[in-house]
């Protein structure tokens, strides 16, 4: 069943469970005037969530009833306040009570109901202060005219999945290249313009697709004009027609008249040409075919990428019916129609309200959403469209805080999955009522499913909010979310919690002096929509005169302020702070107040360059949660670290011989997730001490990073067996869970890597780094490894030979079993002695069957020749490989992939290059190859769509002849280049055609550069 629930149903929960539990029961039990506070509150409650359902819908028409809301909420957040001092208090004497610091043994107090006993007249005052707002407010009900909705029990909903791309094509292979073929038919059979429908929502996905085929070298060959269009929301034929023709004519128009403008607008048109409508709204078909009318006697091959409403139903169809084919009912298609109507051709309103309804197949539901009061809003209180309220107010209460909670990002701002989750977690927005999973991964659902109802959507690494959905998490957070942008006035009120401005904008007091009236605030949160490293300047008007004051603060980041210094007590009146930012500020220490912070569960200090220690009482901090340390360069971790047993997200531990933290202090902490660098090892001298870091048993790790480093005073390592053995046997004892996907070896000064690495019971590793291994001398048995994708091997100084056992151990060398089956990536870097490689026999498959990139860089030793088929290898580069060969005409070698090949400064020896034996190589590159001289085609080489493309050499100082291809070609620094390029006579070809040549750096050229038009043959001479 689809319900609107009210977004305060989830506060009032959690008040009903705080105010039930064990402590808060005991004090009322013990104060008889208690008693009575606590059934007049639970009768408030009850009252009040009675009509929550009918008060949300109303306050969008009412506003008494949105300033009745509204003092609603006020109230919840002062009795979550006041709940919260008092968890925060129990928190700190139970901390005091296991510490051995003499001023916390001197607050011990034995129990909670102590605490309460001490206080109850504080507390009495605060609780009857809540209860008679609420009374008051419960007794308003009937003149607003609320109504009691019984809320139905909400349809379990099937496992909702993280879209990629928000970007979707109907009616054509979502693919670019699919729809680059609809544009440009192979055949060749078109006839007059076509309309091309590209469906996505709103904004980046849509968009960038449109600009990918619109910027792409193909397009722009095939179409004599091109013309880009933003129409937006506003259908204005004329004003349409105008942007088209001054993009033909790049000059202004001056006509007035749209007959007049069509006509010229049409005669303007030669050849086939593309036109793209971006952001095309609601139009009528009276209004579009009037539009088209320009385009429709164009040449053959002529597109126009639009939105079109016939592709919105299939938009709607797939969004509700994501994985299964709808077999809808008259009844329920027709509902179906009305709705997509109602969504006015925006794929954003179709893919949010689709949210709503997916899944569902109760007629009931579907006809309660399209009858909505909410549609039928007057324009004039909301711009929001009513297709997005009526999403938001459909969604379940859970999420509305989460969604709304969102305002106080600035449109524009992308934003981390990641750090999203750890912000509502910090706010209290994640309830594990009814789940077994964790914090971060409740969080990671609950993002995951308003990215499911397009409330985001994802860029490249980041996400973000289309405008109009910003503005509804606005309008949806109301007067309780304030932000600054645009350089609008900030607008504040007494109700404010959360806030937030973009800090390079923000700086002088001056902007924050309307804060003063804000004394409740939850979240202060300094952004940047250039998501930049560049530091800005913290007024200390700010850092000692406002910040100290908002003791209700749950989340505080000062990042990118170039702070050095803090007061001494700054952290001590922010006991509610879940989240404390510090990254990339200038702090060379963190004040002993902080570690007061019990209530903490995210310490962000990445990029703090001069931090060179924590506080020694940071394992009081029990809560903590994700402590981020990326880029620091700390001298240790404190003792007794390992009693942070809540961590979930360690970046890294820096080992402690002595005075800090030892590696066993990692033993405890098994419930690490995600990544865990693990640095100074050489510091490790006791193996059972490796041991105790219980690596084995942490299989929520999916990554680790074994680093030792080197410098003065453990350079002697090198050459100390002794250390060297120990080393290894510590290495030996720091075996991760089988589960790792993983693993990175930095500067290990051991003889040989542990067996382990080669285990393949280590099936779920898919990354191995190894780098500045100096004295290895070969590599383990990685070719064991079954889901092995990326090898990276790197400064390996004492590897001088790749041998058999690189691939397969000996005792599976004869079980016929495939190497690397898997591996897609493999990089050799720095390696300095390496002088063999070899290219062994596979009895079953092929050696590298799935190798797409290979890189081969500075290994200046490295004689023979590559393997010899690699049948998927698409990238191939070569640096600084001087006596390495290629001899790719050899019969045996196969590249038939190959799309990119990079030689410089290597293979010395090659003096022709077979071009015809990569007959889908699309760009090739030379530079400085001292021998080459030439290139070599075959009669039977393509001149298709998969020919060379590009070709770039330079410093190749005997080259003397180019191929006469189809292709852009740069030359540069090439002084035996021969100037005529007549065709060779051993092939023939159609007439010798460089679309486009930059030669620089040659004896006629001296050094200048030309070009060449594609619309004529051209020859350099």
């Amino acid at each position: 069943m689809i319900v609107g629930e009210m977004v305060l149903s989830a506060f009032l929960q959690a008040l009903f469970q705080t105010l039930m539990s064990a402590p808060f029961k005991s004090f009322f039990k013990r104060r008889e005037l208690n008693e009575c506070v606590l059934e007049r509150l639970n009768t408030a409650l009850l009252t009040i969530s009675a009509v929550l359902i009918d008060a949300e819908e109303k306050q969008i028409t009412n506003p008494v009833v949105e300033k009745w809301v509204n003092e609603l909420r006020d109230v919840v957040y002062h009795a979550e306040d006041a709940l919260d001092d008092i968890a925060t208090e129990a928190l700190r004497l139970n901390i005091g009570a296991e510490s051995s610091s003499y001023r916390l043994r001197q607050l011990r107090v034995r129990t909670l109901g102590d605490f309460l006993e001490g206080n109850s007249d504080h507390l009495e005052t605060r609780l009857e202060k809540v209860t008679m707002r609420l009374e008051r407010l419960a007794s308003q009900r009937n003149i607003l005219g609320l109504k009691e909705i019984t809320a139905m029990t909400p349809k379990q909903r099937l496992p909702t999945t993280s879209l990629v791309d928000e970007s979707e094509v109907f009616g054509r292979d979502d693919d670019k290249d699919e729809i680059m073929r609809f544009l440009i038919p192979e055949n060749g059979d078109d006839i007059g313009t076509t309309v091309v429908a590209i469906v996505g929502i709103g904004g980046v996905g849509k968009t960038t697709l449109s600009q990918l085929l619109y910027n792409d070298q193909r397009v722009q060959s095939h179409f004599g004009t091109r013309v880009w269009a933003h129409v937006s929301e506003e259908f204005d034929v004329f004003k349409i027609t105008k942007k088209v023709y001054e993009s033909v004519t790049s000059r202004p128009c001056e006509f007035t008249d749209l007959d007049v403008l069509q006509v010229k607008l049409k005669e303007r048109l030669i050849g086939p040409f593309l036109l793209v409508l971006d952001d095309l709204w609601n139009e009528n078909f009276a209004d579009w075919d009037l539009l088209r009318q320009p385009f429709t006697s164009a040449a053959q091959g002529s597109r126009i990428i639009r939105l079109s409403d016939g592709d919105c139903w299939s938009l709607f169809m797939r969004t509700v019916f994501p994985n299964q084919d709808p077999c809808l009912d008259q009844e329920i298609g027709d509902l179906a129609e009305r709705i997509v109507y109602k969504c006015q051709g925006l794929p954003l309103a179709v893919k949010t309200l689709g949210g709503v309804l997916r899944f569902e197949g109760n007629v009931v539901e579907w006809e309660r959403v399209l009858s909505s009061r909410i549609w039928d809003l007057p324009a004039n209180k909301s711009n929001l469209l009513p297709v997005l309220r009526v999403s938001y107010y459909y969604l379940p209460a859970h999420l509305k805080r989460c969604f709304a909670y969102c305002s106080i990002f600035p449109k524009g701002h992308s934003f981390e999955k990641e750090k999203i989750v750890l912000l509502w977690m910090a706010e209290g927005f994640l309830q594990q009522t009814r789940s077994s999973k964790n914090l971060e991964e409740l969080g990671d659902e609950y993002f995951s499913e308003l990215e499911s109802r397009s409330l985001f959507q994802k860029t490249k690494t980041r996400y973000m909010m289309h405008d109009f959905i910003n503005e509804l998490s606005q309008f949806a957070s109301g007067e309780f979310s304030s932000k600054f942008e645009n350089g609008c006035k900030l607008q504040v009120s007494e109700k404010t919690r959360y806030l937030s401005y973009l800090r390079d904008n923000y700086s002088e007091p001056m902007r924050f002096e309307a804060l003063r009236e804000v004394k409740f605030l939850r979240t202060f949160l300094p952004l940047s929509l250039t998501n930049s490293s560049r530091s800005c300047c913290l007024d200390t008007m700010v850092s000692e005169k406002l910040l100290p004051t908002l003791n209700r603060l749950r989340v505080l980041s000062l990042s990118h302020y170039k702070i050095a210094r803090l007061p001494p007590d700054f952290f001590r009146n922010l006991s509610h702070a879940r989240f404390l930012d510090l990254s990339r500020t200038e702090l060379d220490k963190l004040l002993k107040s902080l570690c007061y912070m019990y209530n903490l569960q995210t310490l962000l200090l990445a990029y703090c360059s001069s931090l060179k220690d924590l506080p020694t009482d940071i394992f009081n901090l029990i809560n903590l949660r994700y402590l981020d340390l990326i880029g620091t360069t700390l001298k240790h971790m404190p003792k007794r670290f390992g009693r942070l047993k809540s961590l979930q997200t360690l970046t890294t531990f820096f080992v402690s011989a002595s005075d800090g933290a030892r590696i066993c202090e990692l033993g405890e902490l098994n419930e690490l997730h995600g990544k865990l660098r693990i640095v100074e090892l050489q510091r490790v001298v006791d193996v059972a001490d490796a041991a105790g870091a219980n690596l084995d048993s942490k299989k929520h790790l999916k990554e680790i990073d074994f680093v030792w480093r080197t410098g003065s005073t453990s350079s002697e390592s090198y050459t100390n067996p002794h250390r060297t053995q120990n080393e290894a046997e510590v290495f030996e004892k720091l075996r991760p869970h089988r589960r790792i996907e993983k693993l990175a070896i930095e500067r290990y000064n051991g003889k040989k890597f542990p067996d382990r690495l080669s285990d393949s019971s280590f099936s779920r590793v898919v990354c191995i780094r190894l780098r500045e291994c100096r004295n290895c001398s070969s590599l383990p048995s990685l070719g064991q490894l079954p889901g092995l994708k990326e090898l990276y091997i790197s400064g390996m100084v004492g590897l001088r030979s790749i041998g058999s056992g690189f691939y397969l151990s000996p005792s599976l060398r004869d079980q016929n079993q495939q190497p690397f089956k898997s591996l897609e990536t493999l990089r050799f870097d720095n390696l300095p002695d390496l002088e063999d490689w070899s290219d062994v026999r596979v009895t079953n498959g092929d050696l590298f069957p799935s190798l797409k990139k290979l890189s081969i860089l500075r290994c200046p030793e490295l004689t023979g020749n590559l393997p010899t088929f690699l049948p998927s290898l698409i990238s191939l580069h070569i640096q600084k490989c001087g006596v390495l060969d290629f001899l790719p005409d050899h019969h045996e070698y196969s590249y038939g992939s190959l799309q990119t090949l990079s030689i410089k400064s290597s293979c010395d020896s090659l003096v022709t290059f077979p071009l015809g034996h990569f007959p889908n190589l699309h760009t090739l590159e030379f530079d400085n190859c001292i021998s080459l001289q030439s290139f070599q085609l075959s009669k039977d080489y393509s001149y298709g769509p998969n020919a060379l493309r590009n070709l770039r050499i330079s410093d190749c100082q005997n080259l003397q002849r180019l191929p006469e291809l189809n292709l852009q070609v740069t030359v540069s620094n090439c002084r035996y280049l021969r100037q005529s390029m007549d065709p060779q006579p051993q092939y023939h070809h159609h007439q010798f055609h460089l679309p486009r040549l930059n030669v620089s750096g040659s004896p006629r050229s001296h050094g200048s550069q030309r070009s060449y038009d594609s619309r004529s043959p051209s020859r350099y001479d």
